[in-house]
């Protein structure tokens, strides 16, 4: 039986030229290697497409040198300076693979005990781990796939900026009203933050007529109506709110410039989400997706956009390895540790969007809450998970059925048994 190194380095054809590649902003470096080892010449060029072109007619003066049958280039994915030169590598029908950083610091490192590193030297490094079988198979993402990443990238962003700002706007409450969050426990509601857009200086609304107070804020709200009840009890506790006085008005501005941004961040969140249904839509494979109980549109374009085509996997463990959950096993000197945590070496944003998803599943889908139960309530000998523990193997059950309903092309169905007893 073939492991995985054997299997990559059948990837490798024989006779080809290795092409190590180190990108950066402005100059990629390239180490020219035989599969012998041995380096044929160093240079770099230009991220630019002269530099691309430049690069190629130098590494065919190279086959001609040497007499290789082709060449395949070992690029290291570190930052996002790559994508250009794989992107463009991939139109060009030129075969290339990647190198994991962490894999090419440390080769580095355990070679070379000096710790010498330049561009030249990861170049090399690259090129190294290409020949031995240490690389990584990526597919580029292409059409609707490749929006999908685009969009759920750009709402990732859009919902950390979200929770930076209220907690910058929680931040500035506990200064200036601290009893401010005490009734609105959600400071951004539609009135509370068309409260603290107008003002948000407990003795300035204090200060005003109980009727005053309310018909300011209904003429600037925008919608149905606002909570009357809770801009009474607002009212009510400014009167003797212990708030900091001194810069206060500064303060107030500031609050209202951030709520323009949590408004304007509340509607481009909104319209990403629109894209991303609608992208998810297009997509027949998501209807396999959509019909597990407790997945919403936004979590299967999580799913889709991380992970690519299912199709491109062999089976539903190299999904669990690239979320970085599959369990890790410490051993030594023939003792072994009590627990196996998560690795955490795969992509961040698939496992934050999985754990979130297995928090749904758990409280909206009584197939896998009895699935949970069931490791949960099981016998001591037969090892029980804890409750984080069972969140984290309902992340990676969810992978798991979502490759068998994709690869078999069914619809999710509960077990009759699990409906009866739920």
């Amino acid at each position: 039986m073939k492991n995985s190194t054997a299997k990559k380095l059948e990837q490798v054809p024989e006779g080809y030229l290795i092409i190590g590649v180190d990108p950066h902003k402005k100059k990629h470096a390239v180490v020219v290697m035989t599969q012998g080892a041995i380096v044929q010449t160093k240079f770099k060029f230009n991220n630019s497409r002269n530099g691309f072109e430049e690069v190629l007619q130098r590494v065919r003066v190279e086959m001609l040198k040497t007499g290789s049958r082709g060449v395949i280039f070992a690029i290291e994915a570190a930052s996002h300076y790559w994508r250009n030169l794989a992107y463009f590598l991939d139109a060009h029908g030129v075969p290339f693979r990647l190198v994991n950083p962490f894999t090419l610091k440390r080769r580095r490192e355990g070679e070379d005990i000096n710790r010498r590193k330049n561009d030249f030297r990861d170049a090399e490094m690259a090129a190294e781990l290409l020949r031995t079988g240490k690389f990584t198979s990526t597919r580029l993402l292409y059409g609707v796939y490749a929006q999908l990443r685009a969009t759920y990238n750009t709402y990732r962003r859009l919902v950390k900026e979200r929770t930076r700002h209220m907690n910058l706007l929680k931040g500035l409450l506990d200064g200036l009203f601290p009893e401010f969050t005490q009734v609105f426990k959600n400071p951004c509601g539609k009135t509370a933050l068309t409260l603290l857009f107008l003002c948000a200086v407990p003795e300035f609304i204090a200060g005003m007529k109980l009727e005053d107070f309310v018909d300011s804020i209904r003429k600037e709200f925008k919608g149905r109506a606002p909570k009357v009840q809770k801009l009474h009890a607002i009212y009510l506790v400014a009167g003797t709110s212990i708030g900091i006085g001194a810069a206060a008005e500064s303060v107030s501005i500031e609050v209202s410039l951030l709520v323009q941004r949590i408004r304007l961040n509340a509607e481009q969140i909104e319209k990403t989400e629109d894209i991303l249904v609608s992208l998810v839509s297009s997509i027949g494979d998501s209807r396999y997706l959509l019909s597990i109980r407790g997945l919403s549109y936004i979590t299967v374009a999580g799913l889709l956009a991380e992970l690519g085509p299912l199709s491109y996997y062999q089976n539903a463990k190299q999904l669990i390895k690239m979320a970085g959950t599959n369990p890790t096993e410490s051993e030594s000197a023939g003792k072994r540790g009590s627990r196996t945590p998560m690795s955490k070496k795969g992509r961040p944003g698939l496992r934050w969007c999985i754990w979130t998803a297995a928090l749904s599943l758990l409280r909206h889908n009584p197939d896998f809450r009895y699935w949970a139960e069931q490791r949960q309530e099981r016998p001591v000998q037969s090892h029980p998970l804890k409750k984080r523990e069972v969140i984290g193997a309902t992340a990676n059950r969810l992978l798991r059925v979502a490759y068998a309903l994709v690869r078999k092309q069914i619809l999710y169905q509960v077990p009759q048994m699990v409906e009866i007893a739920a």
